[in-house]
């Protein structure tokens, strides 16, 4: 009988294996006879057993560090994924939405659909609030006046100032031109992410020559004052193709910021003047508005000029200042003595000359009867008399935001003029 080491079960004498687990037997032949003490009891482990147990698992122990290892390449291969997408993401973003190609694609934009107010948001154009008097949307509202088929270059360092410069072409009235545009940082935006800003306003500049004083003008139908939305003026110079009707030594020439684009000037509106508007589409030629004179404004002056008749007719005096038409040939150290003078204007003037340039006019002439009572002595009796006298009124007009003031000086010499 041979009892298995590793169940304890009993097999014949010559059995190889056990019976009940397959276990290899050990024959007699090979064996002692172990102590009674040494007969491992029926379904109870041999102490042989724990230990080839404990080997077993000792042996199976390897296989852990193999699947810890397998755990932490694939940790490892999930955050090298992870980086490579969010550099990805960084890269994508930097390139795209905070790249300085952003701003200036919407700030050019902006100028081409004619939202001035939105581009002097976005880029402020560097001039005084007054100046900014045609940075307003209905400067541009007129699509045809806007800049078309535009194409902005990509942004490129300068090597020689270090600069970021893009070149911005388009096409004013069908005249093909561009505008060199300098990028800057601005800081850093979400912490990592450069900002970037237009450094340099898309502007140009119109050159208005209108009469001295004179400052009210329509630009795409907005009105301004050129006194105030001018950054610049001087002495008007004669254009290439001068009017020999027009003296342009009268004239000033303001120069007013405004996007790029097609701008019609033309005098406001107004009661007084009036005039044919001129097209600007080259910054580099300046549009010379000539006024002409409505019938309201001569009747306003006429109405002035009356007004120096019957003053100078209503005096009683030898001779009153301003009124040299109507002072007749009395005079003050002459031993005549007079009274009862008596003055009536005969006609009524017009206008003779009236220059819109320099501001000035002169009327027709005044025709005046002069009736007076004379003597030598005052022992002696009246002695009715009369006379005639004439001449002309001359003065100056100017014309600001449609207040007309009309100046005639009290002086018996011509004005010379000025708006």
């Amino acid at each position: 009988m041979i009892f298995c080491t590793s169940c304890g079960a009993r097999n014949d004498d010559g059995t190889r294996f056990c019976i009940s687990c397959g276990h290899a037997l050990q024959t007699q032949n090979n064996v002692t006879a172990p102590l009674p003490t040494a007969v491992p009891m029926p379904g109870v482990r041999s102490l042989a057993d724990v230990a080839d147990a404990t080997d077993a698992t000792d042996a199976a122990a390897p296989t852990a560090p193999q699947k810890m290892s397998r755990r932490m390449m694939i940790i490892l291969c999930a955050i090298g994924a992870l980086i490579i997408v969010l550099a990805a993401v960084f890269l994508t973003l930097r390139s795209t939405v905070f790249s300085p190609q952003g701003p200036l694609n919407s700030y050019v934009s902006a100028i081409a659909e004619g939202d001035y107010e939105k581009a002097s948001k976005l880029v402020d154009p560097g001039v005084e609030n007054d100046a900014r008097a045609l940075m307003v949307n209905k400067a541009g509202e007129n699509e045809s006046r806007r800049i078309k088929n535009v194409e902005i270059s990509s942004i490129n360092q300068n090597r020689v100032t270090g600069k970021w410069e893009a070149t911005v072409s388009y096409s004013v009235d069908g005249v093909q031109k561009s505008s060199q545009v300098t990028m800057e940082s601005a800081g850093k935006k979400l912490l990592f992410f450069d900002s970037w800003k237009v450094a340099s306003p898309m502007l140009t500049t119109l050159k208005i020559a209108v009469p001295k004083t004179m400052t009210n003008v329509s630009v795409n139908g907005v009105d301004i004052d050129l006194s105030k939305a001018a950054t610049d003026k001087s002495d008007a110079s004669e254009p290439d193709d001068p009017s020999s009707d027009v003296d342009y030594s009268e004239m000033t020439e303001y120069s007013v910021p405004a996007y790029p684009g097609v701008y019609n000037v033309g005098f406001a509106d107004s009661q007084y003047v009036t005039g044919n508007e001129v097209k600007i589409n080259d910054a580099a030629k300046a549009a010379y508005l000539v006024p002409e004179a409505t019938d309201k404004l001569k009747s306003e002056i006429l109405s002035q000029v009356q007004k120096r008749i019957d003053d100078c007719t209503a005096s009683s005096a030898l001779s009153k200042d301003g009124c040299s038409f109507s002072n007749g040939s009395f005079s003050s150290s002459s031993s005549m003595a007079y009274t009862n003078i008596k003055r009536t204007a005969t006609n009524t003037p017009e206008i003779a000359e009236l220059d819109l340039m320099s501001g000035s006019f002169t009327t027709t002439t005044i025709q005046t009867t002069i009736t007076y009572q004379e003597r030598y002595y005052s022992d002696q009796p009246w002695e009715n008399d009369s006379e005639n006298d004439s001449g002309t009124i001359s003065g100056t007009i100017s014309l600001s935001n449609e207040k007309l003031t009309v100046d005639i000086p009290n002086t018996d010499e011509d004005s010379d003029g000025g708006w």
